[in-house]
């Protein structure tokens, strides 16, 4: 039952990006891309090496998994939208995101057992998706602005 609502609420989550302007789906788009290869990495990384259990088979895992990556894609659209150029903001953001993740999602997921942290604490989860905040910010800003952080004033003495 917690899987059918997971996947019609992902649903409803792709319904509102209709309420995102065009030009910033377009412009962060990349970054969400970026952003889900590397949550898909890292969640098929953490269940080989055991730091959280899915429940279910391994096609039910999968399926599982990806469910909740929609979210974080999603997640990942707003927060670019609402906040790029805004660093400080945008950590602030994260950092609420992730908590509210880590200690009132994760909790409740594991009491309907659909996932469960094995090797791995809130606190890591915390940590883990903070440095991954500031990688695809950074990949953002390496997007718009390829050259600017390599120009020739930047490296003359």
């Amino acid at each position: 039952m917690v899987t059918y609502l997971l996947r019609i609420g992902s649903i409803l989550a792709w319904a509102t990006v209709y309420f995102m302007p065009k030009k910033s789906v377009k412009r962060y788009i990349p970054v969400t891309i970026f952003s889900t290869l590397i949550t898909v990495t890292i969640s098929f990384i953490g269940h080989h090496y055991d730091f959280w259990a899915v429940k279910g088979s391994s096609k039910k895992r999968m399926w599982n998994l990806l469910s909740i990556l929609v979210y974080f894609s999603i997640g990942c659209l707003w927060i670019f939208h609402l906040t790029f150029g805004k660093f400080k903001l945008y950590l602030l953001i994260n950092l609420l995101n992730n908590l509210v993740y880590a200690v009132g999602i994760i909790p409740i997921l594991e009491k309907l057992n659909f996932i469960k942290y094995v090797k791995f604490t809130r606190i890591h989860h915390v940590i883990v998706a903070m440095l991954y905040a500031i990688v695809i910010y950074g990949y953002q800003l390496c997007y718009e602005k390829p050259y600017s952080f390599f120009n020739k004033k930047a490296f003359k003495s």
